[in-house]
């Protein structure tokens, strides 16, 4: 009797086994809270970027992204400074460029500086300050800084790089965001803008015309 007791529970144990491994289990996925520093800095903020790279872990729809990306800022030189240049003064730029003054040419729209085989067009913007473009209107950028946040399949993907779409940006899915990071795109300062919520979540990706694009 007892070996028979002993033989019907040790098959109970075995079909309680078989059906445990059977049933499909549900894992919840729990990440840190957003730090409170990185919080401070990106929340409710929009930043012009340069994309560094696009990391993936895990496949399929357990895939999780992460997207490495440079925030820059336009050049901006004192109204005092770029007003009072002086042939021979040097001027030195946030690319860590840097190029002798030859010649100050004013006009209405504000600074034209020659220096050397170069020619530097400086705008005077409406807090005062002077923005710079080469004289194919290429901007000139200071990096600021670099981070590294989760990018979301939920993140709201805005297109405006056609020249022929004057209306508004087509809003495309993850997928397409995906494609165009994992591909030969070049996203940049001049192009590229992101948006993050008040947490410090990255939700909106807008990807602009240009021709450099």
């Amino acid at each position: 009797m007892k070996k028979l007791i002993s033989f019907l529970c040790a098959l109970l144990l075995v079909c309680c086994a078989s059906a445990a491994v059977a049933e499909p289990y549900v894992s919840n996925l729990y990440a840190p809270k957003t730090p409170e520093t990185l919080k401070t800095l990106l929340g409710g903020k929009s930043f012009y970027v340069r994309v560094n790279g696009i990391e993936v872990s895990g496949e399929d729809e357990d895939a999780r992204f992460r997207i490495t990306l440079t925030v820059c800022e336009r050049d901006r030189f004192d109204a005092a400074v770029i007003e009072n240049l002086a042939v021979h003064d040097i001027l030195q730029f946030g690319n860590g460029d840097a190029a002798m003054v030859l010649e100050v040419i004013p006009d209405e729209s504000g600074v034209t500086v020659k220096g050397g085989e170069n020619v530097y067009s400086f705008y005077k913007e409406e807090d005062g300050s002077y923005t710079v473009t080469t004289d194919g209107e290429y901007p000139f950028w200071t990096e600021v800084f670099s981070v590294t946040v989760p990018l979301e399949k939920d993140v709201r993907f805005l297109d405006w790089s056609d020249p022929e779409n004057q209306g508004e940006p087509v809003q495309l899915g993850f997928d397409a965001l995906r494609d165009l990071l994992q591909g030969d795109t070049n996203f940049s300062p001049y192009n590229t803008c992101v948006t993050f919520d008040e947490n410090g979540k990255m939700v909106e990706f807008l990807y602009n015309y240009s021709p450099w694009n």
